[in-house]
């Protein structure tokens, strides 16, 4: 019934900035862009796993989230803090 994969969705302030920042400083490809109806979704590095955003006047604050597994943390961190991005809190790691 249902195929592979799957596709998460986030209301987000701009979708122009979200997908910038997804593309350019996460390095997820852009699978569609719809400027005129805001919205937009990317293609992750993890095989048909998709991230949507829609374009909304309200964002309400959640504790959802995308998790994905890196080979070092640390190193993933630093990367990305190199990029520009800032993290709210401390690394927590999730042992199998």
């Amino acid at each position: 019934m249902y195929k592979p994969g799957f596709t998460i969705w986030y209301s987000v302030s701009n979708v122009e900035r979200t997908l910038k920042f997804s593309t350019e400083l996460l390095g997820f490809e852009v699978d569609s862009y719809d400027k005129e109806n805001g919205m937009a979704s990317v293609h992750t590095n993890t095989k048909d796993c998709y991230i949507g955003f829609s374009e909304a006047e309200q964002v309400v604050p959640s504790t959802a989230t995308t998790v994905f597994e890196v080979e070092d943390i640390y190193a993933a961190v630093k990367e990305l803090k190199e990029k520009g991005i800032t993290f709210n809190g401390e690394v927590s790691t999730m042992v199998k």
